[in-house]
């Protein structure tokens, strides 16, 4: 099975895993959330992440579901809602099945807090010593990753 987690948002990540039967799930893709500049702001480069997630034949796509922050301004508002949109498209065009998971609910289940170092950390240990997990910016690869898990665990 072919899971796609996905941390919404231009400092999110995406990771794709390879979860076979009798084995440990395995990263077989991972990004940090490709953006672009327009008009001076930075959304989701969605044609960059379709070339990449054409290549796999992807079962279920895992997207945090998020929201817009309180006292965020409207047009931060708006350009992370478009970032979004990007990225819900991309998954039910590139998947068989989207579901969405709500931060508190998969962070609870794997005894997470708010720190995105406990993020990197739990991804080091489940997934092994990666180099990209040294990297204090690959937080949103790692909650992706670590998205996939929660469902695995969950559905599976």
């Amino acid at each position: 099975m072919i899971i796609l987690g996905v941390d919404p948002g231009s400092s999110g990540g995406i990771a794709i895993i390879e979860n076979k039967i009798n084995s440990l799930p395995k990263i077989i893709y991972a990004s940090r959330m490709s953006v672009v500049s327009l008009f001076g702001k930075k959304i989701v480069d969605v044609q960059k992440i379709s070339y990449h997630l054409k290549q796999y034949n992807i079962d279920v796509s895992i997207i945090e579901k998020v929201h817009a922050m309180p006292r965020q301004g409207v047009t931060s508002s708006f350009q992370f809602g478009r970032s979004f949109g990007g990225i819900e498209a991309l998954c039910y065009l590139h998947s068989k099945r989207v579901d969405y998971v709500a931060p508190a609910t998969w962070k609870k289940n794997l005894g997470l807090g708010s720190s995105k170092k406990e993020s990197l950390d739990m991804a080091r240990l489940k997934f092994g010593n990666l180099e990209f997990w040294n990297i204090k910016s690959n937080d949103g690869i790692a909650e992706a990753a670590l998205l996939t898990l929660f469902w695995l665990n969950k559905y599976i």
